[in-house]
């Protein structure tokens, strides 16, 4: 596939097939339901099924995925929500094959900031979400009781988002922190919709907004082809291996992510690094002091713009949804303290486990450049 081997391009393989390889293993999976087949053009296809909103097909994202994706079945639809909030969806089956739905956005295209995630010392801190949903699985991830789908859905009106940005920005005086990948890893899904190329430019014409972007991608190829800007922060999760092999399903290993921090600094882009969400677990409590220190023996401490931590944490609704759906999971199945609606380990617990870290993490950040919730 043109497109995977465009992604794998001076990047480690074996971990950008990672990337993909929710997409595409569900072939095996559909194989065994009754009535689905399953030809050799569509299995060279991520996406077996593209809605697209009849608005939204004289977009430019629009035609550049058809054009893309010529073997996938292209299903017209009114509104993006006829599909995406259907009742009863299998979550677990889409997740392994989701659908890609093409559709317009409404008002409102920002929000504020939750309280639940870091603000990184800005006042004025917005979200936005191009794409909802992400091609990984993490088995933590706050979005399987947030949406009732796991389909991908894909927002095509950019010029909307920049105008929305653009009032934002200008309507306030203090500098704007805007996190643009809240609901997805837009890097990972850069060879699908490169939806930083749409906004890349737009992004260097205003120097009062801070733009972060979360990722836990090893692709190199978008610090190759890009030039760094002062205000767009690249923000990398990292996890001890364990950690990612028993929850992020799908992801990249942390040797590769590692490399993908290193290309990103070698190219002169601002680095921030993600211990985020931390688990307080007995399997893992020796695990974290071993991680801090390779993480800054292969990373240098004083190339890194600032780190952020935090502990699991979850609001108390779409944790109750992702406990229904996963019965037999460990980490949903804990014993956590509720306060103000969200889930998490107990307050003193936190401090306990905190106070160990950060007496790992001060070696090698100054404390100005640690923020924690």
């Amino acid at each position: 596939m043109k497109l995977q081997q465009n992604l794998m391009r001076k990047t480690d393989k074996k971990e950008n097939n990672k990337e993909f390889a929710g997409f595409m293993d569900i072939q095996e999976h559909f194989r065994d339901v009754k009535d689905v087949k399953v030809d050799a053009k569509s299995e060279r296809e991520i996406f077996r099924n593209i809605y697209v909103e009849e608005a939204a097909f004289d977009y430019p994202i629009t035609k550049a995925v058809l054009q893309k994706y010529i073997h996938s079945n292209i299903i017209p639809i009114h509104h993006y929500k006829d599909v995406f909030n259907r009742t009863n969806q299998h979550y677990g089956m889409q997740k392994q094959y989701p659908a890609l739905i093409l559709a317009i956005k409404s008002d409102p295209l920002l929000y504020k900031g939750p309280d639940v995630c870091q603000n990184f010392g800005f006042s004025n801190f917005y979200y936005t979400s191009f794409l909802l949903n992400c091609i990984f699985d993490c088995e933590y991830c706050f979005l399987q009781g947030m949406y009732p789908s796991a389909n991908l859905v894909a927002f095509v009106n950019i010029e909307d988002f920049k105008d929305a940005i653009t009032k934002i920005v200008s309507n306030e005086r203090e500098p704007v922190y805007l996190a643009a990948s809240y609901d997805t890893d837009l890097i990972a899904f850069h060879g699908i919709i490169p939806y930083l190329d749409y906004f890349y430019d737009f992004f260097s014409t205003l120097p009062n907004l801070y733009v972060e972007v979360r990722t836990k991608s090893a692709g190199q190829i978008f610090y190759e082809e890009h030039a760094a800007l002062e205000n767009f922060i690249v923000a990398f999760t990292l996890a001890p291996e364990e950690v990612i092999k028993k929850y992020e399903k799908y992801t990249p290993s942390l040797k590769a992510r590692i490399k993908a921090v290193k290309k990103a600094i070698d190219k002169g882009f601002k680095v921030r690094l993600c211990f985020d969400p931390i688990f307080i677990d007995t399997e893992y409590e020796s695990l974290y002091e071993k991680f801090y220190d390779y993480i800054f023996s292969e990373i240098e401490p004083g190339k890194i713009l600032d780190v952020g931590y935090g502990f699991f944490r979850m609001p108390v609704d779409f944790y109750k949804r992702i406990k229904k759906q996963k019965s037999n999971s460990k980490l949903f199945i804990d014993d956590y303290c509720l306060i103000d609606g969200i889930v998490s380990y107990p307050t003193a617990l936190q401090e306990e486990v905190k106070e160990k870290h950060f007496a790992i993490l001060l070696k090698y950040i100054q404390k100005d450049k640690l923020f924690a919730l």
